[in-house]
């Protein structure tokens, strides 16, 4: 639905004993789906290639050992929600 947009407001959270370490086949699978970007951090904006169709697409992974408490993840959505918002006003 956002291919032609420069945004890919997405965001996935997950928690388990298994995202503790980087060494875990679990993360370095994660890290593949997500063309080698940081897991744990937020991306909006698609990181541009060398034309208008060619760009890559992070998404916004956060993995955690502990259960995700409401409040962590509602900061996190609301400020995917404020730049999503301010893209398409501006």
């Amino acid at each position: 639905m956002l291919n032609h947009e420069k945004i890919t407001p997405f965001v996935c959270f997950g928690w388990r004993c298994d995202f503790v370490s980087s060494e875990k086949s679990v993360l370095a699978k994660l890290n593949v789906l997500n063309e080698f970007y940081y897991l744990n951090k937020t991306y909006i904006f698609k990181a541009d290639g060398n034309s208008d169709h060619n760009y890559f697409s992070p998404v916004s992974m956060y993995f955690i050992e502990n259960k995700w408490e409401v409040n962590e993840m509602f900061e996190i959505m609301k400020e995917i929600a404020k730049t999503s918002l301010r893209y398409y006003i501006f």
